[in-house]
């Protein structure tokens, strides 16, 4: 049986703050610290989101 998920739902305040830190190209390690969430919750919401770092 796999573990239960204990994830906090995204806001759209942290949806804005996510899509403002992306558009500033602040490095996901941060994104991450100033969202309280892990590295992968925030790569997984933006790759849901279609959000991407212009080159």
């Amino acid at each position: 049986m796999a573990p239960a998920k204990h994830t906090k739902p995204w806001s759209k305040d942290d949806i804005a703050l996510l899509k403002k830190l992306y558009a500033k190209k602040v490095v996901h390690r941060d994104i991450a610290k100033q969202l309280k969430r892990t590295l992968n919750a925030v790569e997984s919401k933006a790759t849901e989101l279609g959000i991407t770092v212009k080159k």
